[in-house]
């Protein structure tokens, strides 16, 4: 089951995880915190949720006017509200509301364990939505870091070197060139077109999406800002968890601009990739950035700092980095400036062009981790390998 608390402190949200997962399963947690003491629900995908945790000291008419439109407009999710209960009123507040299990605080670990145990056994859990993909999430922590490279040729990794099969979508509203970095080519038909139809499914996504090989798909982004206009949040919902369910991989090239459309793709994420450069502008900017997502409520373990274009000759070491930004850098790809140019400036993946790259060894070294895949050998002659012959 996936399972997603908005708690009103990160002491509760604490209490609430480990209650949680002392028995995971094969559970999915998402945890997030209250915005302004309001819920927020728009951050969180209703659709493939199957219970949703809520506390509060007192029951207020704001999150009872937010759980009542949740209801209304969702089978999905059952609705767990944790509160101080003092009256009969509040109580029957809530279940008209369309809370299906309201819990007394202080919270006890049998009770919170009970109540999810009765949402696995109801029958209607057999169908529940199961994804087949994880969504990754790519941003630069400062314009310029790199994210888009990374992205999009670790997608190709994943689709060449490990056979996965693998979507990229562009979500830089204004002005996305993600394409530019694979290809020469432009679709007439981009995200802007297909995210606002009713009833999209898989086969509006492949179509509208440019082939970039057998098992890689890129869906642009609007080909100018005017054509994003009218995009909200639950259209980005919507679009994930539909691909979600053809590709192995979504990876989403974020703008680092947060705005209401990206902090739902974060929070959709299975991992976030926070992308910066050893120089200290960067570092700076990193720090803030994850002192945001650290204010979000995203686990730990959800965030990957990926340092690009490492270089023996910086005089920052990795570990003073770490100790700057105090947190641990999951991936260093080193700088290669002129085979990524060239790969940039041809609009061919670095992998392609220059597989012998550190770079392109760095990122399959990626690839191969995060689909646990072993890489396909490269069986070319050395003539191929020299001209860059398939």
């Amino acid at each position: 089951m996936k399972i997603a608390v908005i708690a009103s402190s990160p002491a509760m949200l604490a209490l609430i995880e480990g209650v949680l997962e002392k028995n995971p399963g094969d559970d999915q947690f998402v945890y997030l915190l209250r915005i302004n003491e309001q819920i927020h629900l728009e951050r969180i995908d209703l659709f493939s949720t199957n219970i949703l945790i809520l506390d509060a000291n007192t029951v207020s008419d704001a999150d009872l006017k937010a759980i009542s439109e949740c209801t209304k407009q969702h089978s999905n999710p059952s609705i767990f509200y944790l509160c101080n209960l003092h009256s009969e009123t509040a109580l029957m507040s809530l279940m008209r509301s369309g809370v299906t299990e309201a819990i007394s605080l202080p919270l006890i670990d049998i009770d919170l364990n009970s109540a999810v145990g009765r949402i696995r056994d109801r029958s209607y859990l057999s169908s529940v939505y199961h994804a087949r993909g994880k969504i990754l999430a790519f941003i630069s922590c400062k314009g310029g870091a790199g994210a888009t490279f990374l992205a999009t040729n670790l997608g190709y990794s994943l689709a060449e070197d490990c056979q996965q099969k693998v979507l990229l979508i562009d979500l830089h509203m204004q002005y996305g060139d993600a394409s530019y970095y694979l290809t020469d080519q432009m679709s007439s038909i981009t995200l802007g077109d297909i995210v606002k139809q009713v009833g999209l499914d898989s086969t509006i996504i492949a179509a509208a999406a440019m082939k970039i090989s057998s098992n890689y798909f890129l869906l642009q982004a609007p080909a100018s800002p005017e054509m994003s206009v009218g995009i909200v949040a639950q259209h980005i919902d919507n679009l994930l968890t539909v691909a979600i369910q053809d590709y192995d991989f979504v990876i989403l090239d974020i703008s680092h601009t947060l705005d209401a459309l990206n902090m739902r793709a974060l929070d959709r994420a299975d991992m976030i990739f926070p992308v910066m450069q050893p120089v200290v502008p960067y570092l700076r900017a990193m720090t803030k950035q994850l002192r945001i997502f650290s204010m979000l409520g995203y686990p730990e373990n959800k965030i990957k700092v990926v340092l690009n274009r490492m270089d023996s000759m910086v005089n920052l070491s990795e570990a003073k980095m770490e100790d700057s930004i105090q947190k641990k850098i999951f991936v260093s790809v080193p700088n290669d400036f002129v085979s990524s140019a060239e790969s940039v400036n041809t609009g061919i993946s670095i992998l392609k062009q220059s597989p012998d790259s550190p770079v392109s060894k760095e990122i399959r070294d990626l690839a191969v981790s995060l689909s646990g895949k072993i890489a396909k050998s490269d069986d070319r002659s050395l003539l191929q390998k020299i001209f860059g012959m398939d």
